[in-house]
This record gives C-alpha cells, structure tokens and sequence, in this order.
C-alpha cells in the first residue's frame, strides 16, 4: 500500500507545486488533486501500516491521470526552469562553514 501511496503523493504534490508554486507534502492536504478513494487509503494505511494496497479497480487510469495533471501542470507553471536562489543558497552555506568552529 505504501507504494501506491508514495505515488500518489509525489504525484499530487507536483502538480500543487506547479500551479500554486507552494511545496506541500502532507498527502492529507492534497486530496484534491486526487481520486475520491485516496482519503480511504490514507484511512487504511494508518490501520495496518505496511499491509498491500487493496485491489482498487481503475488505480492504473487514476495515476495516469494524476501524472497528466502534473504534465499539464508543469507545462502551464509560472515557475522558473531553474531555481533562482541557487546563489544566495551558495553564499549561505559557505558563511555557515566559514562561522563553524
């Protein structure tokens, strides 16, 4: 089950990242983006930790979905390529190391 989880979340916080441009992980948070059994198998994964998944018919059509959504997403994003705090992240780290003992 957790495997279908994880896919499920990375999936769901892609695309919330892409259109809203906001890292969000809690898979709880991120229901929206998707199927309607999903709340049901957080539900279920909290009762028996590392159990299988449950046979769901259409998982296959729901994580195409969600990994169209995410292109979608992605190709419609405000986002920048690249990240554009690589600098100020660079000159951050070398002042931590520089300050350490």
């Amino acid at each position: 089950m957790k495997p279908l989880l994880y896919t499920f979340r990375v999936l769901a916080t892609g695309t919330h990242l892409m259109r809203t441009g906001e890292l969000e992980a809690d898979l709880t948070r991120l229901y929206a983006y998707g199927p309607a059994y999903l709340p049901e198998l957080v539900a279920l994964k909290r009762d028996a930790e590392h159990g299988r998944a449950p046979s769901v018919i259409g998982v296959e059509a729901d994580v195409e979905r969600m990994t169209t959504a995410l292109e979608d997403a992605r190709d419609s994003s405000a986002l920048t390529e690249r990240a554009t705090a690589e600098e100020a992240l660079h000159r951050l780290v070398v002042r931590a190391r520089l300050a350490a003992p």
